[in-house]
């Protein structure tokens, strides 16, 4: 008996190829599950690359969509908005229920401005903030600079509103600025803030929310538009009706997200006009 007889190779299989651009913010294990998930859905061998380094497509580079080397991604909804006249990309009909007490089951997310409990009662509220530290994590960031510079023009003022302001590199690293007193206050992407406190639970105490802006589209789920209608219509109806399945309910609402709802593209208006409404706007910051 050969030796290719004694050890059959495994029958090739169709692949799913999926990329997220939206961890560690968002936990990985939020798109692990949902890797296994379309797994099942599709019949399809799925992996993940997992890019943390920028929150969606870099401008500079030519996009995985267009090189045909990605088939799902997860990403920010400004790099959803600069892609979505690309003929490669494609919105999936499908956005996820993030949990948060003002979401109203819809397909939103907020940005939390956040200080340290112990100063609750110099900062009340955000006019409070005024001359004080700040933390963002980057110019392009809708929860973290964005929906702030908005609210500082309808406030009629500027970003020298802040005394100091410091670029952090990330959410996850303005709360722990935060926290160690390197600035007063940081506008956090609710679901980041989330997920931080459900694994730092001893830190709970240590912040408090004093406002919240929004509400904001939550991050789109991107196809590439060479999969097949059929593969789509697939994926998206599987996402639809993942919270009809018991074990994958659970693990969603574990991870913070409440089933999938339909969309259209109209929901990303809000972000654009939110992008017009600051242009010209800029955070004048040193680097952390």
């Amino acid at each position: 008996m050969s030796a290719s007889a004694a050890n059959p190779q495994p029958k090739k299989a169709e692949k799913l190829r999926l990329i997220t651009y939206l961890s560690p913010g968002i936990p990985i294990e939020l798109f692990e599950t949902l890797m296994h998930y379309l797994e099942q859905v599709t019949g399809r061998e799925a992996y993940i690359i997992h890019e943390s380094r920028w929150s969606c497509p870099p401008s500079e580079r030519v996009d995985l969509f267009t090189t045909d080397e990605v088939d799902i991604g997860f990403m920010c909804g400004s790099g959803y908005i600069r892609l979505r006249d690309n003929p490669n990309v494609e919105l999936c009909k499908a956005a996820p229920l993030h949990i948060h007490k003002n979401s109203q089951n819809r397909p939103v997310y907020f940005s939390d401005v956040i200080i340290d409990s112990s100063n609750k009662l110099k900062y009340k509220e955000f006019q409070d903030l005024k001359g004080h530290k700040w933390a963002y994590n980057d110019n392009l960031s809708v929860s973290g600079n964005l929906i702030v510079l908005k609210n500082l023009k309808q406030m009629g003022v500027n970003s020298t509103f802040f005394g100091n302001i410091l670029c952090s590199g990330s959410h996850l690293k303005s709360i722990e600025m935060v926290l160690d007193g390197t600035v007063d206050a940081a506008a956090i992407d609710s679901n980041t803030l989330s997920a931080y406190l459900k694994s730092h639970p001893h830190l709970k105490d240590r912040i408090t929310i004093i406002t919240s802006f929004g509400p904001m589209p939550v991050y789109p789920v991107v196809f590439n538009s060479r999969l097949p209608g059929e593969l789509k219509d697939q994926i998206t109806k599987g996402l639809l009706e993942i919270n009809k399945k018991p074990e994958w309910k659970e693990k969603l609402l574990e991870l913070g997200v409440n089933g999938y709802i339909p969309i259209d593209s109209s929901l990303y208006n809000l972000e654009t006009e939110l992008v017009d409404l600051v242009k010209g706007l800029s955070i004048v910051a040193a680097y952390y």
